[in-house]
């Protein structure tokens, strides 16, 4: 596994060194929120455009029902707690805006955003890139340090009140542009299937979260709905609906594969962290280039992994009318757990289904027709409305951003390969926030921003290009063995053994807890990773 090299920068040295490098941050979702106040914390002073006209980045726009799906106490800054008047488990959205807005205003932030500021371009402006060779690893600053001699990024800025663009120059990047949100992603049809032969109307969530609370209802109020999608957002579309129409039309989801749902974080009164969440529960588990040792243990102990997740299993079927509705998944929850494909609940989703406010149909290879959606059976499900619940295409909006040059590579590239979950090792000072996915990713961008602070504060620098590139491998072939939807970044299988190669890397002490019995068996948490 690739290791980050401690700096001998003194501590004087470094603040005089790196004080005063021009870093820029795009976004002020949550990602930049978090990348804003540890710079700060380590006296540097980034410069932070926003497009829109506040803080929280998809928690500004989304739809009324929108809940958090991890808990409230596993999404939590680890130096802000939650006020003590939210009191929901799973908080509302509004909640969460105000939380994030909280947080802002307590460490000062909101001085360093600039609001309505849309990044429209960047440009690269170092030295000479050369795509085919691991010789761009002196890209990376002096011996794989944060920082070049000089600007290295031009950044172009179109304020609200003005058609001009303003070009700015920094040292380092920090993309905070999130994985959701701005560009949706639309199923591929066959020609005569698609949505120009259906009569209706037909928008994506996106659209839909950008409707105030009143032209939502109006919009499907006493309509044929039908929502493409099972995940979080699909669900909670369609409790939204079949409120709305109460005794009217049902609302019916069309989805091609069934996935896990939990009702709530326990099983049968034991908390499902300690299925996942405790180092003796990840000893179990495979991970990405974990050497003969921890390969043996999980092999040995490999039926008490099947019979923790089998029990697991067990308790959704007995709690959830899945095999009712046509929702009991083909795949193990354990590989739903390594995919980050789990979604919570919502509440009142199997309710409205037994009332008939909700119907579920799923379908391989559904396609429009001019009355509504064609299932895999003929069988035609009649819409006025169809709106799609299938996600966001982060890779291509990220695409959109990068200089061509960069951005070509990646076009090869399933999964964004980032060393750390932060850095892609053939852009040169640059990292990309908020990209990894677990069950909290409040939680693994903190640490990652903590660990960025570290590097842009001259605390340790980057291993070689090749040995960068030889762990992003490692991870890439964990996770196509191990998961049947490799999609993304995923660390809820092995996150405390990911926490303990950054804290590594910082100078820290992986090991957080007070003595050995806690350090086993008890869940990880970020309040574990507050004073690092």
């Amino acid at each position: 596994m690739a290791k980050c090299s401690e700096n001998l920068l003194s501590e004087g040295k470094i603040e005089n060194e790196f004080g005063n490098k021009r870093v820029c941050i795009i976004g002020a979702g949550m990602s930049g929120l978090l990348a804003t106040k540890y710079l700060l914390s380590r006296n540097l002073k980034p410069t932070v455009f926003e497009a829109k006209q506040g803080i929280g980045g998809l928690w500004r726009e989304t739809f009324s029902s929108t809940r958090l799906q991890t808990s409230r106490a596993a999404f939590e800054f680890t130096d802000f707690p939650w006020p003590s008047h939210v009191t929901n488990k799973f908080p509302r959205h509004s909640e969460v805006l105000d939380y994030f807005e909280s947080y802002a205003m307590h460490f000062g932030l909101l001085d360093h955003i600039h609001f309505n500021s849309k990044v429209v371009e960047i440009r690269y402006i170092g030295q000479q890139y050369c795509e085919n060779s691991v010789e761009h690893a002196g890209l990376w600053g002096k011996n794989g340090g944060p920082y070049a001699d000089t600007a290295v990024w031009e950044v172009g800025v179109q304020r609200s009140n003005g058609e001009s663009t303003e070009w700015h120059h920094f040292e380092f990047l920090i993309l905070c542009i999130g994985r959701y949100g701005d560009v949706p992603k639309i199923p591929s049809l066959p020609p005569g299937k698609g949505p120009e032969v259906f009569e209706g109307k037909v928008l994506h969530t996106l659209d839909y979260s950008a409707l105030d609370e009143k032209s939502a209802a109006e919009l499907i109020k006493a309509k044929k709905v039908v929502v493409i999608g099972i995940r979080k957002s699909a669900m909670d579309l369609a409790v939204e609906c079949a409120e709305a129409n109460q005794g009217g039309h049902p609302c019916t989801l069309v989805f091609r594969t069934a996935h896990w749902t939990i009702p709530s974080y326990g099983v049968w009164g034991v908390p499902l962290t300690l299925f996942y969440g405790t180092r003796f529960a990840q000893l179990l588990l495979e991970k990405p280039g974990q050497g003969f040792l921890y390969s043996l243990i999980s092999r040995l102990f490999a039926p008490m992994r099947w019979a923790m997740f089998k029990f697991v299993e067990l308790y959704l079927i007995c709690k959830l009318p899945l095999r009712k509705y046509g929702l009991f998944p083909d795949h193990s929850f354990l590989q739903e757990l390594t995919s980050c494909q789990i979604s919570s609940l919502p509440d009142g989703l199997f309710s409205k289904a037994e009332e008939g406010c909700i119907h579920f149909r799923k379908s391989t290879n559904w396609g429009f027709c001019s009355k509504g959606i064609v299932l895999d059976d003929q069988t035609v499900v009649e819409a006025d409305l169809v709106l799609f619940a299938t996600g966001y295409d982060s890779e291509k909006k990220l695409k959109s951003l990068l200089p061509k040059i960069f951005a070509d590579p990646l076009e090869n590239s399933a999964v964004l390969p980032l060393y750390r979950g932060l850095i892609h090792p053939g852009i040169p000072h640059m990292t990309i926030l908020g990209y990894p996915e677990c069950l909290s990713n409040l939680h693994s961008t903190e640490i990652r921003t903590q660990w960025l602070a570290h590097f842009l504060s001259g605390k340790f620098v980057l291993p070689s290009i090749k040995e960068m590139e030889a762990d992003i491998q490692n991870h890439s072939k964990h996770m196509k063995k191990f998961t049947p939807f490799y999609s993304k970044i995923c660390l809820d299988s092995f996150q405390i053994w990911d926490n303990d190669s950054l804290c590594r890397d910082m100078g820290q002490n992986p090991m957080r807890k007070k003595n050995w019995f806690c350090e086993c068996f008890s869940p990880y948490s970020n309040l574990d990773y507050r004073e690092l």
